[in-house]
């Protein structure tokens, strides 16, 4: 029998838990940049026990290396200030990846076993950053397998599809508004979990994504630690069958009528924890391969009927588009990424990374020669140029810095996993750091307008710490024709 213990997260909320749950890592960081060839900035790890108690904690400051101009936007959701920060921050990247490294491995030892590591919308981001981060310094991310990624939107989601108790918290919440949010920020108020703003702060998103996630286990039956958001795995055994599912997910236009979506579905491949499915909706109105969608049981939600629809329209829909689509598999259905390396870590499969690992423990290049993969070397460039230790000063070193500058802040490096050269995407490649400077003073004047000075103060800190960097020092006059350094 479960034992149920009582606790309390915050004064006047008491929880009743069941000890069954299983301990797990809640986190969250904060960057400079929407996209992971940025850097973390603040970063928190806590680990819970089974009765959602703190019992381990890792939280800190992270050195922007020069490599970095952080993004205006990003700057305002963090409410980093920039200058500030560097004065404070001590550990460069590479200090800090491995201080998680190590916080996390000893997380699994505590836990004899694999132990869940849980963020909010961290599925498409947070877990993505760090994973880059650490790969970037030589350090694998992957823990043999022993920390499973968990999410909880991905629990809020399916508690706003499945509990009317708490799908009329958030609608109260969002009265008179256009559109659904189950941000962070939302859930929290409208559980009475979080007054005024969210702090944006590792630390404090993290115990508030704790707040949440107890609340949901008790309210709702739904426990983060053990939530599985792909409901797909079940029917994998009904592959190229024509069977149709119907999957759910929220509205998140409040005009509509109803709170949710359905969607046709029928099932093309799959193996293991990922699969393909074809979505029919879109396949009634256009037969192409734009209709088939990806989904993976670490990354993606994906709420389906476990009983197939008895449609005969949609089953001749079903039946069409597996033949249509019947060469289409798992295997080739992705393209060989052309962006940067950042925006993909993943090629840097699992022999490349340990020899990246052993150049960077040797501290010894000439071992990358093993490597057949150009990536290792462009991160290994990269990790020398962003090294504390490393001075523009070095007219070799500036050079590189200057080549490096050109590209990434020039507009030449590609954000987009691929690119059409007939016509290019808007956002396929970097903004420039004119654009950038630009994106700066647009959102200075529009906090004038509004008297909003810590916006202005945050904005003035950000300009600075731009007019000081070595990326403008090495290749300012080129990036920006005319900008000077005043």
């Amino acid at each position: 029998m479960a034992v149920l213990l009582i606790f309390a997260l915050a004064p006047g909320q008491v929880y009743r838990v069941d000890s069954r749950r299983m301990s797990a890592v809640f986190y969250d960081l904060e960057t400079s940049d929407k996209n992971p060839i940025g850097q973390i900035v603040n970063y928190s790890f806590i680990q819970s026990s089974a009765d959602w108690q703190s019992i381990n904690e890792l939280s800190g400051l992270i050195h922007i290396s020069r490599l970095q101009i952080p993004d205006p936007g990003a700057i305002l959701a963090n409410r980093t200030d920039v200058q500030e920060h560097q004065k404070i921050a001590r550990d460069s990247e590479s200090v800090a990846m491995s201080k998680i490294v190590a916080f996390l491995a000893g997380c699994i030892e505590d836990a004899r076993g694999a132990i869940p590591l849980v963020g909010y919308n961290s599925s498409r981001f947070d877990l993505n950053y760090l994973r880059t981060s650490l790969v970037r310094n030589g350090l694998n991310p992957y823990f043999g397998g022993k920390i499973i990624p968990r999410d909880l939107l991905h629990v809020v989601q399916k508690a706003y599809l499945s509990s009317p108790v708490f799908r009329e918290l958030v609608l109260g919440q969002r009265a008179g508004e256009k559109k659904l949010s189950l941000s962070l920020q939302t859930v929290g108020h409208a559980l009475g979990l979080l007054s005024g703003e969210q702090a944006h702060e590792s630390r404090a998103d993290v115990v508030l994504t704790m707040r949440v996630a107890a609340w949901m286990q008790k309210e709702c039956g739904l426990d983060v630690t053990s939530f599985e958001a792909y409901e797909g795995g079940k029917l994998h055994s009904t592959v190229r069958s024509g069977t149709v599912y119907m999957q759910e997910q929220p509205e998140y236009d409040l005009s509509q009528d109803g709170y949710r979506i359905t969607t046709p579905m029928t099932l093309l491949d799959a193996s293991g924890k990922a699969a393909l499915w074809v979505d029919l909706q879109r396949y009634s109105e256009k037969q192409s391969p734009e209709c088939i969608v990806w989904r993976s049981a670490a990354k993606h939600p994906f709420f389906i009927s476990q009983q197939a629809v008895q449609d005969l329209d949609l089953q001749r829909l079903a039946r069409a588009a597996l033949k249509q689509f019947s060469s289409i598999t798992l295997k080739n259905y992705f393209e060989k990424t052309t962006c940067d390396i950042e925006m993909d870590i993943y090629r840097l499969d699992f022999d490349s990374l340990d020899i990246f690992s052993r150049a960077i423990l040797k501290n010894d290049k000439t071992i990358l020669q093993e490597c057949s993969n150009p990536d290792a070397k462009v991160l290994w460039s990269r990790r020398q140029l962003a090294s504390p230790q490393a001075s523009i000063s070095d007219p070799k070193m500036a050079e590189v810095l200057r080549k490096y500058a050109l590209h990434r802040y020039g507009g030449k490096l590609q954000l987009a996993r691929s690119v059409d050269d007939s016509e290019e995407e808007e956002g396929a490649y970097h903004p420039t750091l004119s654009s950038m400077l630009r994106d700066l003073t647009q959102k200075r004047e529009a906090a004038v307008i509004t008297g909003n000075q810590a916006d202005q103060q945050l904005l003035d800190s950000l300009e600075r710490y731009i007019r000081e960097s070595d990326i403008v020092r090495v290749a300012g006059s080129e990036l920006i024709p005319g900008w000077s350094r005043r």
